[in-house]
């Protein structure tokens, strides 16, 4: 008996390192659904859309994250996330973020399918940080993503992405794909190749009520595509109100085109747990020998924490367009339906 017990002794010392060296594992999410009405179809084709819908303010979307101390320094962490949509039956859909990190004191390499550095800038800055009706990137806004042929693109598929430690509130994030819109293409030689080559810098500072941002970023194709894009954002807190700005520029050589694009937003709190939202953003594409699309679009929100992770929210916004413009821009983002107003009301828990 005492051979066994000291048997299991030893076995329980050589397993607890293996035991204490696991991944740290948290599942998180978000669920997000409300009543949503969109209307006044710009080319007049599509009546008025009203329904339950999930994931207007966020994504609803379940996920897994963890990380494991390596010693020295050095930790390994991962992010395994789906989509899900809460008001119909339906899958979950790995579209949204998976990737693996190795981080230290040197900062923090990502490998993976990952948000782009210019979407997170833009989050930063937007007061409906990207959510409902107001906002502000294209698919419910008109603030171009991505590159002139995929106006909205905000993940990168095969990205390396290396983040650097914060010094003193400023750091930068580089990233680049060998293809950022599918998996790498085996080509035939002489022929020209698919793959979306993609690299992009963004270097961000932050210190107290003052917040400011740059991105640029490449796109490049076989065949003579190459879009040039960079932005810049900035906002300052005053306490009553904190004030957001952006500006952006898209060139693209093989349309021969070249948007600029602008916002201005306002948050102010008006309550320790409401807070108004306020944005204005407008789009020009200058076209080379044609007419010049331009489109513009008014927002205006109410957000109300009931706890640190719940919150009910309510937008409406209200996009113009020119002839040129016209059916190209809507407040409703599944779908082609060229709403030019949406409204939303719903709730949104966050785990």
């Amino acid at each position: 008996m005492q051979k066994k017990l000291i048997a299991l002794a030893v076995a329980g010392m050589i397993a607890a390192p293996v035991a204490m060296a696991q991944s740290n594992v948290t599942i998180y999410g978000i669920v997000d659904i409300g009543f949503s009405h969109n209307s006044s179809s710009d080319t007049k084709t599509f009546k008025s859309r009203q329904g339950l819908d999930s994931g207007q303010q966020s994504g609803s979307r379940i996920g897994f994250r963890g990380t494991e101390d390596l010693g020295n320094g050095l930790k390994a962490g991962f992010v395994l996330e789906s989509s899900m949509n809460v008001d119909r039956t339906d899958t979950l859909n790995t579209n949204r973020q998976s990737f693996l990190t190795l981080g230290g004191d040197f900062g923090t390499i990502a490998l993976g399918r990952q948000y782009t550095p210019q979407f997170n800038m833009v989050g930063a800055f937007d007061p409906f940080a990207t959510g409902t009706v107001g906002d502000v990137t294209y698919g419910r806004g008109v603030y171009f993503m991505g590159a002139s042929a995929a106006p909205n693109t905000i993940r990168l598929d095969n990205l390396i992405a290396y983040v650097s430690p914060n010094f003193n509130g400023f750091n930068v994030t580089v990233g680049y794909t060998a293809n950022g819109l599918g998996d790498e293409e085996i080509t035939l030689r002489g022929v020209d190749s698919n793959n979306a080559k993609i690299w992009a810098i963004n270097p961000m500072y932050r210190n107290g009520p003052i917040a400011l941002g740059l991105n640029y970023h490449q796109v490049k194709i076989d065949g003579g595509y190459k879009d040039k894009v960079w932005d810049l954002g900035a906002s300052y807190d005053f306490g009553v109100a904190k004030v957001s700005a952006l500006y952006g520029n898209m060139k693209s050589d093989l349309f021969d085109t070249k948007a600029k694009q602008w916002m201005v937003g306002l948050t102010a709190p008006v309550s320790e747990a409401g807070a108004v939202q306020l944005s204005y953003s407008r789009n020009k594409i200058d076209v080379s020998g044609g007419s010049d699309p331009k489109a513009s679009k008014w927002a205006l929100g109410y957000t109300h924490s009931l706890s640190a992770r719940t919150n009910l929210y309510a937008a409406y916004a209200k996009i113009s367009t020119n002839n040129a413009a016209e059916g190209g821009f809507s407040t409703y983002s599944a779908g082609s339906a060229d709403y030019t107003s949406g409204f939303n009301v719903g709730l949104r828990h966050r785990f």
